[in-house]
């Protein structure tokens, strides 16, 4: 990730980070997902209820009884990584699809099992399921649950891992779809919603310096409207409604097929059981949306490609698309950051420790290679003396070689034991920010296949949407430049 210069007043992890420079004041229209980017959810509630629901499908349909002893475990699978669903593995991936971990249930993949399955030779990343959003750490650590338990209960389940994944997805949607779910939350919002009181202030914000916003979101219009009341209305003076903030609302979306498919808009009808009609003729203000196309959205807004800039959580499902199709802005909202900044600030010293230890590394590795080089050369004068009868001179030849080679081996000693010092370090760096997979945007020191998508695909990154209101509209977001590895010379000069 490019570093970002700081800025005064705004606490690091509030900050927006750029890798893409944005001038607010070009963007006219600003997007925003509601579940994870406005509706910020209580993680352990909504993920234990996702939990506990689905499992309930699951014994109903027929799976073993004593599932129902399984529990919700909040803190093993973290965005990001990626799912086997033939072999019921998890996997977290570098930029280069290099895997660097791995677990089978809560059971830990060896090197040489990682190895045989996946880094001897090329796969696909796209045959696995991408770990993108919140959402989907419930129904990824359910999976994991079954997995463990058919590792240690063998023949009480007969189907594939991949048969059973299609069942977690099966269930959980069904959960959704049948207010198994969102029941509950509008039931007891404050326990399933983490109201953000920033978050009124920041969209005025917006609203005051003539923006238009508009929200596009995949729930429907009943819960969709019940979450918008609750953490929006009362928020603001001059917007006492949730849809005074709104200039056009749009869901059932179906991203990420809004922004590539052909859909048509659907009116919402007002105080009806979900009646529709068509839609014809331009968007009217603050009046609710179903489908359509971002295409469409394009024509009847006015605006297009970098006049937009869409706000969500989900890199794929919001960001790459809305990117690679349209050539919208992007701002990708990670809750996460909040807490990784804290340990980053934290595991300072084992950063400093790495690199000092990284420097030795290669001056040794320089000596090793000058030592082998010296070995090899007087060998070969070691065999021309001999060939030519001189003892003295290869007398005195192997003598030095014995000293070099004794060196040698000292060296090898050395940076044998400087490696194991450096994987310590960065393991024990690694379990501040998560015991099984280290830091969100790393693995080890190389960085992560979700960085790298946020950093190619996300214009502008930050913890929250309320983070917008330290920013003035008219803020130029300017990327910080980023050397390619052979002009670092020209900051060693």
């Amino acid at each position: 990730m490019p570093k970002n210069a700081p800025h005064r007043g705004i606490p690091d992890h509030k900050r927006i980070f750029v890798n893409r420079s944005v001038s607010l004041g070009k963007v006219k229209l600003f997007g925003f997902d509601m579940d994870y980017t406005l509706a910020p959810y209580d993680r352990l509630a909504f993920e234990t209820l996702a939990f506990s629901e689905t499992l309930k499908k699951f014994i109903a349909a027929g799976y073993p009884e004593e599932l129902k002893n399984l529990s919700y475990k909040h803190d093993f699978v973290i965005r990001g990584l990626l799912v086997d669903r033939d072999r019921g593995n998890i996997l977290k991936v570098d930029s280069h699809k290099y895997v660097k971990d791995a677990y089978h249930g809560y059971q830990r993949l060896s090197k040489e099992e990682r190895h045989k399955l996946y880094n001897r030779q090329s796969y696909k990343a796209q045959e696995f399921l991408s770990l993108d959003t919140l959402f989907a750490l419930s129904e990824v650590q359910l999976f994991a649950e079954i997995v463990d338990y058919m590792s240690k209960n063998p023949g009480k389940i007969h189907k594939s891992f991949r048969e059973i994944y299609t069942d977690v997805r099966t269930y959980i949607d069904m959960c959704h779809q049948d207010g198994s779910i969102k029941n509950k939350v509008l039931a007891d919002p404050e326990k399933y919603i983490n109201r953000d009181k920033h978050l009124p202030l920041a969209l005025a914000h917006l609203k005051d310096a003539g923006r238009q916003l508009f929200l596009l979101t995949n729930s429907n219009y009943p819960y969709t409207n019940a979450v918008m009341e609750y953490i929006l209305e009362g928020g603001a003076e001059c917007y006492t409604k949730w849809k005074d903030f709104m200039d056009y609302i749009i869901v059932g979306a179906g991203k990420p097929g809004f922004f590539t498919g052909s859909q048509p808009f659907f009116e919402v009808v007002e105080n009806t059981e979900g009646l529709l009609k068509l839609h014809q003729g331009s968007l009217k203000k603050r009046c609710a949306y179903f489908g359509g196309n971002a295409k469409e959205f394009e024509r009847l807004t006015g605006h297009q490609g970098d006049e937009i800039l869409y706000v969500g959580d989900h890199i794929y499902g919001d960001i790459i698309q809305s990117k690679d199709s349209l050539n919208w802005r992007t701002m990708l909202i990670l809750k996460e950051l909040e807490e990784q900044i804290t340990c980053e600030q934290r595991t300072d010293p084992y950063v400093i420790r790495i690199k000092e230890n990284l420097h030795t590394k290669e001056e040794l590795d320089q000596k090793m290679q000058e030592t082998r080089s010296l070995i090899t050369s007087n060998a070969r004068q070691a065999s021309m003396a001999q060939q030519e009868g001189d003892t003295k001179r290869l007398a005195t030849i192997q003598k030095a070689l014995t000293k070099q080679q004794s060196k040698l081996e000292e060296y090898k000693e050395l940076l044998n034991q400087l490696e194991q010092e450096i994987q310590q370090i960065v393991n024990e760096r690694a379990n501040c920010f998560h015991p099984q997979w280290g830091e969100l945007m790393k693995v080890g020191m190389e960085r992560s296949r979700f960085a790298d998508q946020v950093s190619s695909y996300a214009c502008l990154y930050s913890s929250r949407v309320s983070n917008l209101r330290f920013y003035s509209p008219y803020k130029k977001f300017v990327s910080a430049y980023e050397a390619m590895p052979h002009e670092y010379r020209l900051r060693n000069k």
